[in-house]
């Protein structure tokens, strides 16, 4: 009866137009934002120090691709840089998952280990990260960081002077 009254104050062309255009308002009401722009937006809440709101636009984008290494690896470090230390490792942890040759993963999780004060662990990331990339100064970089956390001085230097060297070359 409703669209009675509705067809007595539209012309035929209106009302086709206005049934065409119901349903695309419905779609985009009910269409989550992509993925892409979802990481996006998190990103930039990240780097705009509002680490809270990049958890919670990754959480969604994560429901939405559960298989992006990705979205695991920037939440951990949003989480981690709102003091998640746990939430972040287990983040970081599901990106080695996924991605277990990736030299990144392993240094993200060893710098949360290093945050949790589970140096030994950290250190274990680095020397895998290591592995994997022998040449990569970042990996040397890192270790170097942990082995100043449990006071090794002497090996932080060796790896500081292995990263710089690495470093130059790849200049």
């Amino acid at each position: 009866m409703c669209m009675l009254r509705v067809s007595a104050l539209l012309s035929r062309p209106a009302i086709v137009l206005l049934a065409a255009f119901v349903p695309l308002v419905t779609y985009a009401q009910a269409t989550p934002k992509s993925v892409d722009s979802l990481t996006i937006e998190a990103q930039t809440a990240l780097s705009k120090g509002r680490p809270e709101e990049a958890v919670s636009l990754l959480r969604r984008a994560i429901d939405q691709a559960p298989e992006r290494a990705d979205l695991y690896l920037l939440r951990s470090r949003a989480r981690d840089s709102s003091g998640k230390f746990e939430a972040a490792l287990d983040d970081a942890s599901k990106y080695v998952e996924l991605k277990p040759d990736d030299v990144v993963g392993y240094l993200n999780r060893a710098r949360v280990y290093l945050s949790l004060e589970r140096k030994d662990k950290a250190l274990d990331d680095a020397n895998k990260a290591i592995a994997i990339a022998p040449n990569d100064p970042d990996a040397y970089f890192r270790r170097a960081d942990i082995y100043t956390a449990m006071g090794k001085d002497a090996e932080a230097k060796v790896d500081e002077d292995k990263a710089d060297v690495l470093d130059k070359k790849a200049q």
